[in-house]
């Protein structure tokens, strides 16, 4: 098992709980509540995350391909009862009964997508196997997450799947195609809701014509500038008082260099390049193609989340909310995040997988990464 990913997850878990405690006693304590309000409510979420890790991690991943279609459909069907249920946050119906749904559907695609394109065999190339089946589940989860609206998730779903086409070696053709076709359809359709459009312009506003919607994200660049290299010290920041809305959220990543300064943030995003990296390494040492798949599509989720986070915070892109993984409060993306987690650790054990039988594929052209002399092929039965 790769014990190094393990290792900087549990830290990243562990710093997460400290810097929430120091973002949200002042929030509590303004609400009348004790200052470890929050705290004890993250650790319980913690605990979860935990569990949810060793459990994941002690499952053999071929189940996930059996249960790929379920565990879609499960998703699925809570998220469209979010949306039916009403309960709007901020203009977007997101959660039911305290969880976010689309966490699970994004996990139910992710098995869908991989399972097909590993079964996929000499017809990988085909227009059946590059947009027809991929696109099924995409199609659903499009119209969901446009029911909510949750764009950003949606743009998630997008390039994970682009990415998992690239990685099993899919006509690149219709692939190019098909993201050619759905920019100007993303870009209509953001445009379309009158909260998304407001971020969007307020962003490229000038900078003296700063709105409500775009309120966070100057306040969050505020509070890196504030930081500088070393920061003004734990607990001391200010930007989280008033100035951040959600502050434990959304822009937890803001908070911290505030609080932490450059050198000690460089730490983290150090932390998260040594996990992103370990991923991407079990993935290319993985004996099945679904086991690759699966690897590199949940670590390019996990990426995702913390590009998207951190390009909000540092002024790179419109407002959005998307958590920091193991370290914003909230307990879906924390136990999912971890989960996933269980699933590359379980991938890069030699005992797992064993069940899975793949169909032939008669050439195979891979990237020698040990020499880096070029591009070999080879014949391979998975």
């Amino acid at each position: 098992m790769n014990k190094l990913l393990l290792f900087v997850t549990l830290a990243l878990m562990c710093f997460g709980i400290v810097v929430i405690y120091s973002v949200t006693s002042q929030l509590a304590a303004s609400k009348n509540l004790p200052t470890e309000y929050y705290l004890k409510a993250h650790l319980f979420k913690v605990i979860g995350a935990v569990v949810a890790l060793g459990v994941f991690c002690k499952i053999d991943y071929a189940l996930w391909k059996v249960l790929s279609r379920f565990i879609f459909g499960f998703g699925a069907i809570l998220t469209l009862a979010a949306i039916i249920s009403g309960g709007a946050v901020k203009g977007a119906s997101r959660w039911i009964w305290g969880i976010q749904p689309s966490e699970i559907m994004k996990f139910g695609f992710i098995c869908w997508v991989c399972a097909k394109l590993s079964n996929a065999g000499d017809e990988i190339k085909s227009f059946k196997c590059t947009i027809a089946q991929p696109g099924v589940p995409l199609a659903i989860s499009a119209i969901l997450l446009l029911a909510q609206p949750n764009y950003s998730m949606l743009i998630m779903f997008c390039t994970i799947l682009l990415v998992i086409l690239l990685v099993a070696g899919s006509n690149y053709k219709y692939v190019g195609l098909s993201v050619l076709a759905s920019i100007p359809v993303g870009i209509l359709a953001m445009l379309f809701k009158s909260h998304t459009r407001k971020r969007i312009l307020a962003f490229f506003s000038p900078d003296g014509a700063m709105s409500a919607s775009q309120w966070q994200g100057h306040h969050a660049v505020e509070a890196l500038g504030n930081g500088g290299l070393f920061g003004m010290g734990i607990g001391m920041g200010e930007q989280k008082l008033g100035y951040l809305p959600e502050a434990h959220k959304d822009v937890i990543y803001a908070v911290i260099g505030e609080e932490f300064g450059f050198v000690r943030i460089f730490v983290v995003l150090l932390a998260f390049a040594i996990l992103f990296s370990q991923g991407f390494n079990i993935a290319r040492s993985s004996t099945t193609r679904f086991g690759r798949y699966m690897a590199v599509a949940l670590t390019t989720s996990l990426f995702l989340n913390f590009a998207i986070h951190v390009c909000v915070c540092v002024g790179l892109i419109p407002t959005t909310g998307q958590p920091l993984p193991f370290l914003s409060y909230g307990g879906t993306n924390l136990i999912f995040s971890a989960a996933f987690i269980g699933i590359l650790l379980n991938i890069s054990r030699s005992t797992t997988g064993k069940s899975i039988r793949e169909p032939y594929i008669s050439n195979t052209v891979s990237f020698d990464a040990s020499s880096f002399k070029g591009f070999r092929t080879r014949r391979r039965f998975i």
